[in-house]
């Protein structure tokens, strides 16, 4: 069953090694707003090449769902190797 979004397919950005300051706690801008369910994503550019290439191979009506799976694969993987380095 393929997932289905009233967004917009994700949009393809230059990429750039170069860092990009994140908004200020102090501001009140927030690219990224967590709830106990969900996470929103408002307003954020992902400018590494790696992430930019890979999302290029994929058609655009399934980017985002792409995006979504790229985030679960490398959050698992930052957890795998959280737990290998945790002192037992």
């Amino acid at each position: 069953m393929e997932a289905t979004s009233a967004h917009a397919p994700v949009e393809t950005v230059t990429a750039s090694t170069e860092p990009v300051d994140a908004p200020s706690p102090e501001t009140g801008a927030h690219g990224v707003e967590v709830t106990s369910t969900m996470v929103h994503i408002h307003d954020v550019s992902i400018e590494r090449a790696a992430v930019v290439k890979y999302l290029e191979s994929i058609a655009p009506g399934k980017q985002e769902i792409a995006l979504v799976h790229a985030l679960e694969v490398g959050i698992t993987e930052l957890l795998a190797r959280r737990a290998r380095f945790r002192p037992t």
